[in-house]
């Protein structure tokens, strides 16, 4: 029995000394850049009970790994293509049973390299459009970095653009939500939410993210032009009348804002219109003539100003032309005309304009059609007549 015992002994002896032999190897083949021959080592001293339960065993792993994955060889590294994550493990476990801390400094120098490392390779993937390594390559920078009670915002955020340019919108939005949560608090951040919230048909969804970054950013001009947008789109106009304005205030010469507010200020002459009330009726209309005109004076060759400038006299002489036509007496109806003549005539200029800055557009041709046919220019008539192919 002392013989049997005494040879078990020495059997287990001599398997732990290959182990200790193994790793020794490992290391030594490590240092000497055969890192293929070092992983063939390595490897079986993690899976014995005794040198698998010692730092040093993973502490080596991790080094042959992270060398292998930040190193120059492709060759190798193909051979390889999971040693970040490899290496990452390996620290991760020696960090775990260095309950003394003896390697505390070396282990955490070595994931933050690797940590760096898996954030580039995901941008190389990202780069290459392999949009499914880059979230995974990006993910390793995650783990490593909560593994120390860290964000990686860059690796969130970066994934998020990830999910977002594969076409996966609800993982994109989770994902942006989270870099904020996280403490990567940007205005654009906001606006890809928000944009894919729109694309999403969540419209309330993007005006409340578009809200909540400007009560980060109050003055960001982007923010304020989205949520000018999604408010327009939503047709909450009230609302977006405040926006419109305070986004003149951040960017007074543009002129698309002011042919905007033009377009706010006439929706409500026409709501006056239908309302009968004549007093708020000219009041939004002169407000509407003098931001189409502001916008004209910004940009002289904006061609959406000249246009709506020219149908905000339309509508305004429709108007005066319906009440005239109420009228009984010959003379009160040829004064009302005349006053409704010369409103309608003050949109020749502007549809002229309009014409010369896009030849093609057959809504301005119809109108200045009808213009023509008005003050009788048959020449003209006959030009736009030719050019609808009439």
């Amino acid at each position: 029995m002392k013989n049997l015992l005494t040879a078990a002994l020495a059997t287990s002896a001599l398997g732990l000394f290959a182990q200790n032999a193994n790793v020794v190897s490992a290391y030594n083949y490590m240092n000497d850049g055969k890192l293929e021959k070092a992983v063939e080592y390595i490897e079986p001293a993690t899976l014995d009970a005794k040198t698998g339960a010692v730092e040093k065993t993973w502490r080596y792993r991790g080094d042959i790994y992270r060398l292998i994955a930040l190193g120059e060889d492709e060759a190798l590294k193909a051979k390889f293509p999971n040693a970040v994550d490899l290496a990452v493990e390996s620290y991760m476990k020696a960090n775990e049973l260095d309950v003394k801390g003896s390697y505390k400094v070396e282990n955490v120098k070595a994931l933050g390299a690797l940590q760096g490392a898996s954030l580039n390779a995901g941008n190389d993937a990202f780069g290459a459009k392999n949009y499914d390594e880059a979230i995974r390559r990006y993910a390793v920078a995650e783990r490593i970095a909560k593994a120390f009670g860290q964000a990686d915002t860059n690796a969130i955020f970066n994934a998020a653009l990830a999910y977002e340019s594969k076409g996966d919108g609800a993982n994109a939005i989770k994902r942006y939500q989270e870099a904020l949560a996280a403490g990567y608090v940007k205005p654009e951040v906001y606006r890809y939410i928000a944009s894919l919230q729109r694309k999403g048909d969540d419209l309330n969804g993007a005006i409340a993210s578009v809200q909540e970054g400007r009560s980060k950013f109050p003055d960001n001009k982007d923010l304020i032009l989205d949520e000018m947008s999604y408010l327009l789109a939503a047709d909450r106009s009230e609302e977006a009348e405040k926006s419109v304005a305070l986004a003149i205030e951040k960017d007074p010469n543009n002129a698309v804002l002011y042919s905007v507010q033009g377009s706010l200020f006439d929706k409500k002459a026409s709501a006056a219109t239908d309302a009968k009330d004549d007093v708020a009726m000219n009041q939004w209309y002169d407000k509407a003539e003098a931001a189409y005109k502001a916008s004209i004076d910004k940009d002289p060759s904006y061609f959406d100003a000249y246009f709506n400038i020219g149908v905000l006299y339309n509508n305004r002489a429709a108007f005066e032309y319906e009440k005239c036509n109420a009228i009984k007496s010959d003379t009160e109806y040829m004064k009302c005309k005349t006053k409704a003549d010369d409103i309608y005539l003050k949109a020749v200029p502007y549809f002229e304009k309009a014409h010369e800055l896009d030849a093609k557009d057959a809504q301005t041709m119809q109108q200045l059609m009808k213009l023509y046919a008005k003050t009788n220019d048959q020449a003209k008539f006959a030009a736009m007549k030719a050019k609808l192919g009439q």
